[in-house]
């Protein structure tokens, strides 16, 4: 798997190795006070996902993109931790943390109906018919019947759809300049009265799904972890064997 005779090649393969082993501390802070004080979960949430992503692409170089033996096998068992790792960073999203958290949820919700109602009224442009469209989602019934991971695919499909459904709300009251310089309603147009029932909108649409889907994504994000972190110990023992042999070899 090292590249022979290739001293960058080697320090590429412990650089890699050390930023997957960081990414271990995201567990320690929880038992290890001291760590436990520096930032907030969210920030070592996105802190453990930087380093797993980037891991692989440091091994893949490393291994001059040749997967083979146990480095091969290694190599696969932390692809899928970092593209798992992903996921579990959108499903943290989606929880509230507290109950506190949960409960100004549904108040902002309250209020955003309440915003955008108004919004509306001094508008001729969007009918309620037409804005209802983008906060069309599964009933609560049909939420419950279907399966964890067919919950996750309609969580995901509902918020890649929606910023393309915001582009068509734009383009609805775009002039020609404003569709261009919006690139076809994906960016701001630059009017007021436009950008604020957007943003009402986004914000309605985000935190209903959010409220709708909560019990079921408070499910998969715990299968999430009891899946996710047998694959991060797995490549821990794989990868010590992989540097043990190493050694042995005569690579360092």
């Amino acid at each position: 798997m090292i590249i022979t005779g290739c001293r960058i090649g080697i320090n590429l393969g412990i650089l890699g190795t050390l930023m997957f082993f960081i990414i271990f501390m995201y567990a320690l802070r929880k038992v290890i006070p001291w760590l436990g004080r520096m930032g907030t979960a969210r920030h070592w949430m996105d802190f453990h996902i930087v380093c797993g992503v980037s891991a692989p692409i440091i091994i893949a170089f490393h291994a001059s993109f040749k997967f083979n033996n146990i480095a091969g096998v290694a190599f696969w068992i932390m692809l899928a931790v970092a593209i798992s790792g992903i996921a579990g960073r959108y499903l943290y999203a989606q929880i509230p943390q507290s109950l506190s958290a949960a409960k100004t949820s549904f108040q902002e919700l309250e209020a955003n109906k309440d915003q955008l109602a108004d919004a509306l009224k001094g508008q001729s442009v969007y009918s309620e018919e037409k804005i209802s469209r983008i906060f069309a989602m599964p009933s609560a019934e049909e939420i419950r019947k279907s399966s964890l991971l067919s919950t996750l695919g309609q969580m995901m499909l509902l918020d890649i759809r929606r910023p393309f459904q915001i582009a068509a709300l734009r383009r609805q009251a775009a002039t020609f300049g404003q569709f261009f310089r919006s690139v076809g309603g994906l960016f701001s147009t630059g009017n007021p009265e436009t950008e604020q029932i957007v943003r009402l909108v986004r914000r309605k649409s985000s935190l209903s799904k959010r409220i709708l889907f909560l019990d079921k994504a408070e499910r998969v994000f715990h299968l999430w972890h009891v899946i996710h972190r047998p694959f991060s110990y797995a490549f821990a023992v794989l990868a010590v064997i992989h540097i043990v042999n190493a050694v042995r070899l005569g690579y360092f």
